[in-house]
Protein backbone atom coordinates (compact mmCIF):
# COMPACT_ATOMS: atom_id res chain seq x y z
CA UNK A 1 0.00 0.00 0.00
CA UNK A 2 2.71 2.37 0.65
CA UNK A 3 4.30 1.83 -2.71
CA UNK A 4 0.83 2.88 -4.10
CA UNK A 5 0.74 5.94 -2.52
CA UNK A 6 4.64 6.73 -3.19
CA UNK A 7 3.56 6.30 -7.05
CA UNK A 8 0.66 8.27 -6.10
CA UNK A 9 2.94 10.94 -4.84
CA UNK A 10 5.14 11.06 -8.21
CA UNK A 11 2.81 11.55 -10.46
CA UNK A 12 2.25 14.91 -12.46
CA UNK A 13 0.58 16.98 -10.11
CA UNK A 14 -1.78 18.06 -13.89
CA UNK A 15 -2.15 14.49 -14.72
CA UNK A 16 -3.51 13.81 -11.58
CA UNK A 17 -5.66 16.01 -10.88
CA UNK A 18 -7.19 15.26 -14.08
CA UNK A 19 -8.11 11.48 -13.57
CA UNK A 20 -9.12 12.37 -10.26
CA UNK A 21 -12.15 14.95 -12.10
CA UNK A 22 -12.86 12.02 -14.62
CA UNK A 23 -13.37 9.41 -11.99
CA UNK A 24 -15.32 12.19 -9.76
CA UNK A 25 -17.02 12.58 -13.16
CA UNK A 26 -17.88 9.00 -13.48
CA UNK A 27 -19.02 8.53 -10.05
CA UNK A 28 -21.42 11.23 -9.80
CA UNK A 29 -22.76 10.00 -12.74
CA UNK A 30 -22.65 6.15 -11.69
CA UNK A 31 -24.33 6.82 -8.07
CA UNK A 32 -27.59 8.35 -10.18
CA UNK A 33 -27.88 5.71 -12.73
CA UNK A 34 -27.40 2.51 -10.00
CA UNK A 35 -30.06 4.16 -7.49
CA UNK A 36 -32.60 4.50 -10.30
CA UNK A 37 -31.52 1.46 -11.71
CA UNK A 38 -31.91 -0.23 -8.46
CA UNK A 39 -36.01 1.31 -7.94
CA UNK A 40 -36.87 0.56 -12.37
CA UNK A 41 -34.89 -2.63 -12.95
CA UNK A 42 -34.44 -4.48 -9.61
CA UNK A 43 -37.98 -2.76 -8.27
CA UNK A 44 -35.87 -2.85 -5.13
CA UNK A 45 -38.65 0.17 -3.73
CA UNK A 46 -37.09 0.90 -0.14
CA UNK A 47 -35.17 3.75 -0.09
CA UNK A 48 -34.17 4.17 3.99
CA UNK A 49 -32.47 0.76 3.61
CA UNK A 50 -30.76 1.76 0.69
CA UNK A 51 -29.11 4.89 2.48
CA UNK A 52 -28.97 2.91 5.46
CA UNK A 53 -26.87 0.61 3.57
CA UNK A 54 -24.62 3.24 1.93
CA UNK A 55 -23.94 5.15 5.49
CA UNK A 56 -22.52 1.63 6.84
CA UNK A 57 -20.78 1.08 3.49
CA UNK A 58 -18.94 4.83 3.73
CA UNK A 59 -18.58 4.08 8.05
CA UNK A 60 -16.34 0.93 6.61
CA UNK A 61 -14.73 3.22 3.98
CA UNK A 62 -14.22 5.86 6.26
CA UNK A 63 -12.59 4.01 8.77
CA UNK A 64 -9.92 1.97 6.38
CA UNK A 65 -8.79 5.18 4.70
CA UNK A 66 -8.55 7.35 7.50
CA UNK A 67 -7.24 4.82 10.27
CA UNK A 68 -6.00 1.45 8.69
CA UNK A 69 -4.36 2.81 5.75
CA UNK A 70 -3.87 6.51 6.42
CA UNK A 71 -4.48 7.84 2.88
CA UNK A 72 -6.09 11.04 4.28
CA UNK A 73 -5.37 12.49 7.51
CA UNK A 74 -7.73 12.41 10.43
CA UNK A 75 -8.97 15.26 12.07
CA UNK A 76 -9.47 14.49 15.39
CA UNK A 77 -12.62 16.16 17.47
CA UNK A 78 -12.47 17.45 20.68
CA UNK A 79 -15.44 15.37 21.78
CA UNK A 80 -17.80 16.59 24.03
CA UNK A 81 -21.94 16.79 25.34
CA UNK A 82 -22.21 20.16 22.94
CA UNK A 83 -19.73 18.47 20.40
CA UNK A 84 -21.39 15.31 19.86
CA UNK A 85 -24.78 17.28 19.80
CA UNK A 86 -23.48 19.35 16.66
CA UNK A 87 -22.26 15.98 14.81
CA UNK A 88 -25.89 14.16 15.82
CA UNK A 89 -27.43 17.53 14.34
CA UNK A 90 -25.98 17.19 10.92
CA UNK A 91 -25.83 12.69 10.59
CA UNK A 92 -29.89 13.74 10.92
CA UNK A 93 -29.36 16.49 8.53
CA UNK A 94 -27.11 14.27 5.93
CA UNK A 95 -29.12 11.10 6.28
CA UNK A 96 -32.55 12.87 5.58
CA UNK A 97 -31.59 14.35 2.83
CA UNK A 98 -30.15 11.63 1.16
CA UNK A 99 -33.18 9.27 1.73
CA UNK A 100 -35.49 12.11 0.30
CA UNK A 101 -33.54 12.32 -2.34
CA UNK A 102 -33.93 8.48 -2.84
CA UNK A 103 -37.25 8.66 -2.80
CA UNK A 104 -37.71 11.05 -5.64
CA UNK A 105 -35.68 9.05 -7.51
CA UNK A 106 -38.47 6.51 -7.00
CA UNK A 107 -40.81 8.04 -8.43
CA UNK A 108 -39.79 10.87 -10.82
CA UNK A 109 -37.10 10.73 -13.60
CA UNK A 110 -32.96 11.46 -12.79
CA UNK A 111 -33.39 14.45 -15.16
CA UNK A 112 -36.52 16.14 -13.41
CA UNK A 113 -34.73 15.45 -9.92
CA UNK A 114 -31.86 16.88 -11.06
CA UNK A 115 -34.04 19.74 -12.39
CA UNK A 116 -35.58 20.15 -9.13
CA UNK A 117 -32.14 19.82 -6.84
CA UNK A 118 -31.07 23.29 -8.63
CA UNK A 119 -33.48 25.15 -6.37
CA UNK A 120 -30.61 24.55 -3.84
CA UNK A 121 -29.03 27.82 -4.22
CA UNK A 122 -32.72 29.36 -3.99
CA UNK A 123 -33.21 27.78 -0.30
CA UNK A 124 -29.76 28.66 0.70
CA UNK A 125 -30.84 32.42 0.00
CA UNK A 126 -33.95 32.48 1.24
CA UNK A 127 -33.14 30.14 5.14
CA UNK A 128 -29.81 32.31 5.34
CA UNK A 129 -31.79 35.32 4.86
CA UNK A 130 -34.94 34.32 7.15
CA UNK A 131 -33.56 32.58 9.93
CA UNK A 132 -29.40 32.83 9.85
CA UNK A 133 -28.64 36.43 8.68
CA UNK A 134 -27.83 37.72 11.87
CA UNK A 135 -26.03 34.56 13.92
CA UNK A 136 -23.26 35.60 16.28
CA UNK A 137 -23.22 39.33 15.99
CA UNK A 138 -22.57 38.94 12.00
CA UNK A 139 -25.13 39.52 9.43
CA UNK A 140 -25.27 37.84 6.23
CA UNK A 141 -25.83 39.96 2.97
CA UNK A 142 -26.33 38.64 -0.45
CA UNK A 143 -25.41 40.85 -3.49
CA UNK A 144 -28.52 42.40 -5.89
CA UNK A 145 -27.00 39.88 -8.66
CA UNK A 146 -27.32 36.98 -6.19
CA UNK A 147 -31.01 37.64 -5.80
CA UNK A 148 -31.60 38.14 -9.29
CA UNK A 149 -29.56 34.58 -10.50
CA UNK A 150 -32.52 33.11 -8.43
CA UNK A 151 -35.17 34.66 -10.89
CA UNK A 152 -34.18 32.40 -13.70
CA UNK A 153 -33.76 29.28 -11.41
CA UNK A 154 -37.36 29.51 -9.90
CA UNK A 155 -38.21 30.08 -13.34
CA UNK A 156 -36.73 27.17 -14.78
CA UNK A 157 -37.98 24.85 -12.17
CA UNK A 158 -41.65 25.58 -12.67
CA UNK A 159 -41.48 25.59 -16.34
CA UNK A 160 -39.54 22.15 -15.89
CA UNK A 161 -42.42 20.75 -13.50
CA UNK A 162 -45.64 22.38 -15.40
CA UNK A 163 -44.32 20.57 -18.16
CA UNK A 164 -42.99 16.89 -16.78
CA UNK A 165 -44.70 14.09 -18.86
CA UNK A 166 -43.49 11.88 -15.68
CA UNK A 167 -44.40 14.33 -13.25
CA UNK A 168 -45.05 12.66 -9.68
CA UNK A 169 -46.74 15.09 -6.36
CA UNK A 170 -44.82 12.58 -4.20
CA UNK A 171 -41.44 12.42 -5.96
CA UNK A 172 -41.32 16.32 -6.69
CA UNK A 173 -42.13 17.16 -3.34
CA UNK A 174 -39.53 14.90 -2.02
CA UNK A 175 -36.95 16.61 -4.27
CA UNK A 176 -37.95 19.90 -3.26
CA UNK A 177 -37.62 18.57 0.79
CA UNK A 178 -34.00 17.07 -0.33
CA UNK A 179 -33.31 20.40 -1.33
CA UNK A 180 -34.18 22.66 1.33
CA UNK A 181 -32.15 20.12 3.77
CA UNK A 182 -29.29 20.56 1.44
CA UNK A 183 -29.87 23.85 2.11
CA UNK A 184 -30.05 23.96 5.80
CA UNK A 185 -27.25 21.34 6.16
CA UNK A 186 -24.58 23.77 4.34
CA UNK A 187 -25.78 26.37 6.60
CA UNK A 188 -25.92 24.83 9.83
CA UNK A 189 -22.98 22.98 9.48
CA UNK A 190 -20.70 26.59 8.39
CA UNK A 191 -22.32 27.43 11.95
CA UNK A 192 -21.75 24.67 14.43
CA UNK A 193 -18.68 23.32 13.00
CA UNK A 194 -16.10 24.56 14.67
CA UNK A 195 -13.23 22.95 13.05
CA UNK A 196 -12.88 22.72 9.19
CA UNK A 197 -13.39 19.29 7.87
CA UNK A 198 -13.58 17.31 4.15
CA UNK A 199 -16.18 14.89 2.65
CA UNK A 200 -14.27 12.00 4.05
CA UNK A 201 -13.91 13.24 7.56
CA UNK A 202 -17.06 14.34 7.90
CA UNK A 203 -18.49 11.15 6.82
CA UNK A 204 -16.61 9.01 9.19
CA UNK A 205 -17.95 11.04 12.44
CA UNK A 206 -21.78 11.32 10.85
CA UNK A 207 -21.85 7.71 9.35
CA UNK A 208 -22.12 5.59 12.31
CA UNK A 209 -24.87 8.37 13.96
CA UNK A 210 -26.76 7.76 10.75
CA UNK A 211 -26.55 4.11 10.67
CA UNK A 212 -27.82 3.91 14.83
CA UNK A 213 -30.80 6.55 13.12
CA UNK A 214 -31.85 4.86 10.25
CA UNK A 215 -31.38 1.06 10.43
CA UNK A 216 -33.83 0.88 13.44
CA UNK A 217 -36.41 2.58 10.87
CA UNK A 218 -35.31 0.81 8.48
CA UNK A 219 -36.34 -1.94 10.40
CA UNK A 220 -39.67 -0.72 11.48
CA UNK A 221 -40.91 0.52 8.02
CA UNK A 222 -39.45 -1.93 5.46
CA UNK A 223 -38.15 -5.40 6.59
CA UNK A 224 -41.10 -7.39 6.14
CA UNK A 225 -41.60 -5.90 2.83
CA UNK A 226 -38.73 -6.97 1.81
CA UNK A 227 -38.36 -10.25 3.70
CA UNK A 228 -41.65 -11.27 1.90
CA UNK A 229 -40.14 -9.95 -1.73
CA UNK A 230 -36.26 -11.69 -1.22
CA UNK A 231 -37.22 -14.64 -3.68
CA UNK A 232 -38.64 -12.10 -6.51
CA UNK A 233 -34.99 -10.61 -6.13
CA UNK A 234 -32.27 -13.58 -6.30
CA UNK A 235 -30.54 -14.89 -3.33
CA UNK A 236 -27.72 -12.19 -3.56
CA UNK A 237 -27.97 -9.96 -6.07
CA UNK A 238 -30.03 -7.18 -4.17
CA UNK A 239 -26.80 -7.45 -1.76
CA UNK A 240 -24.34 -6.95 -4.32
CA UNK A 241 -25.93 -4.21 -5.91
CA UNK A 242 -27.15 -2.29 -2.54
CA UNK A 243 -23.16 -2.79 -1.06
CA UNK A 244 -21.96 -1.60 -5.23
CA UNK A 245 -24.29 1.61 -4.96
CA UNK A 246 -22.72 2.19 -1.12
CA UNK A 247 -19.43 1.98 -2.21
CA UNK A 248 -19.62 4.38 -5.66
CA UNK A 249 -21.23 6.77 -2.88
CA UNK A 250 -18.20 6.47 -0.86
CA UNK A 251 -16.03 6.53 -3.46
CA UNK A 252 -17.20 9.67 -4.33
CA UNK A 253 -16.98 11.63 -1.50
CA UNK A 254 -13.46 10.37 -1.20
CA UNK A 255 -12.77 12.03 -4.99
CA UNK A 256 -14.88 15.20 -3.85
CA UNK A 257 -11.85 15.82 -1.62
CA UNK A 258 -9.05 15.01 -3.67
CA UNK A 259 -10.99 17.22 -6.60
CA UNK A 260 -11.48 20.14 -3.85
CA UNK A 261 -7.24 19.65 -2.75
CA UNK A 262 -6.27 19.28 -6.31
CA UNK A 263 -7.32 21.46 -8.66
CA UNK A 264 -9.12 25.13 -8.11
CA UNK A 265 -12.44 26.25 -7.05
CA UNK A 266 -13.63 27.83 -9.95
CA UNK A 267 -12.73 24.43 -11.59
CA UNK A 268 -14.59 22.43 -9.02
CA UNK A 269 -17.48 24.85 -9.40
CA UNK A 270 -17.66 25.09 -13.02
CA UNK A 271 -17.17 21.37 -12.67
CA UNK A 272 -20.57 20.70 -10.72
CA UNK A 273 -22.22 22.86 -13.50
CA UNK A 274 -21.03 20.33 -15.88
CA UNK A 275 -21.78 17.28 -13.76
CA UNK A 276 -25.45 18.49 -13.79
CA UNK A 277 -25.72 18.45 -17.49
CA UNK A 278 -24.32 15.39 -17.84
CA UNK A 279 -25.74 13.20 -15.19
CA UNK A 280 -29.54 15.00 -16.87
CA UNK A 281 -27.98 14.04 -20.55
CA UNK A 282 -26.64 10.52 -19.79
CA UNK A 283 -29.97 9.37 -17.59
CA UNK A 284 -32.48 10.52 -20.25
CA UNK A 285 -29.93 7.99 -23.22
CA UNK A 286 -30.15 5.46 -20.25
CA UNK A 287 -33.41 5.35 -19.29
CA UNK A 288 -35.47 6.66 -22.21
CA UNK A 289 -37.17 9.43 -20.67
CA UNK A 290 -40.25 11.26 -22.81
CA UNK A 291 -38.75 14.94 -22.61
CA UNK A 292 -40.55 17.83 -24.36
CA UNK A 293 -39.22 21.27 -25.93
CA UNK A 294 -40.96 23.11 -22.76
CA UNK A 295 -39.01 20.29 -20.49
CA UNK A 296 -35.92 20.68 -22.15
CA UNK A 297 -36.00 24.73 -21.98
CA UNK A 298 -37.28 24.72 -18.43
CA UNK A 299 -34.11 22.74 -17.37
CA UNK A 300 -31.81 24.75 -19.56
CA UNK A 301 -33.14 28.29 -17.53
CA UNK A 302 -32.61 26.90 -14.45
CA UNK A 303 -28.68 25.45 -14.76
CA UNK A 304 -28.46 28.69 -16.08
CA UNK A 305 -29.55 30.50 -13.19
CA UNK A 306 -27.68 27.93 -11.22
CA UNK A 307 -23.91 28.70 -12.87
CA UNK A 308 -24.71 32.75 -12.42
CA UNK A 309 -25.57 31.90 -8.92
CA UNK A 310 -21.86 30.02 -8.96
CA UNK A 311 -19.99 32.30 -10.62
CA UNK A 312 -21.09 35.08 -8.33
CA UNK A 313 -20.03 33.10 -5.07
CA UNK A 314 -17.03 32.18 -6.77
CA UNK A 315 -16.35 36.10 -7.85
CA UNK A 316 -17.44 37.00 -4.23
CA UNK A 317 -15.24 34.43 -2.77
CA UNK A 318 -12.08 35.14 -4.39
CA UNK A 319 -12.64 38.88 -3.59
CA UNK A 320 -13.00 37.95 0.26
CA UNK A 321 -9.44 36.20 -0.09
CA UNK A 322 -7.65 39.10 -1.85
CA UNK A 323 -9.09 41.24 1.41
CA UNK A 324 -7.97 38.76 3.69
CA UNK A 325 -4.69 38.78 1.81
CA UNK A 326 -4.39 42.51 1.88
CA UNK A 327 -4.92 42.95 5.92
CA UNK A 328 -1.86 39.89 6.24
CA UNK A 329 0.32 42.17 4.81
CA UNK A 330 -0.73 45.28 6.51
CA UNK A 331 -0.45 43.71 9.65
CA UNK A 332 2.57 42.21 8.70
CA UNK A 333 3.77 45.58 7.60
CA UNK A 334 2.67 47.41 10.99
CA UNK A 335 4.30 44.79 12.85
CA UNK A 336 7.92 45.18 11.09
CA UNK A 337 7.18 49.03 11.11
CA UNK A 338 6.72 48.84 15.17
CA UNK A 339 10.02 46.03 15.26
CA UNK A 340 12.01 49.00 13.60
CA UNK A 341 11.07 51.44 15.66
CA UNK A 342 12.36 49.45 18.99
CA UNK A 343 15.41 48.78 17.59
CA UNK A 344 15.77 52.42 16.48
CA UNK A 345 15.36 53.36 19.85
CA UNK A 346 17.49 50.49 21.40
CA UNK A 347 20.41 51.85 19.06
CA UNK A 348 19.80 55.67 20.49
Amino acid sequence: MKSIISNINNIDNNHLAGGALALWFILNISTLILNKYIYSSLYFYYPITLTATHMFVCWIGSVVVLRVYKLIPLIAVQWSGKQFLNITILSILFCSNIVFGNVSLRWVPVSFMQTVKSSVPLFTVILTTLFFSNIGGKKTTFTRGTYLSMIPIVGGVCVASLSEVNFNQAGFIAALASSILSAVFAIVSGLILTQQMNAVNLLYYMSPISCCLLFPLSAFMEWNAIINEWPLYGESKPIVILFLSGLIAFLLNTFTFLVIKLTSPLTYTVSGNLKVVLSISISILVFKNETNFFNVLGCAIAIMGVVCYSNIKYEESKARLEQQQQQSLKQLESIYEEKLDKESLLSK
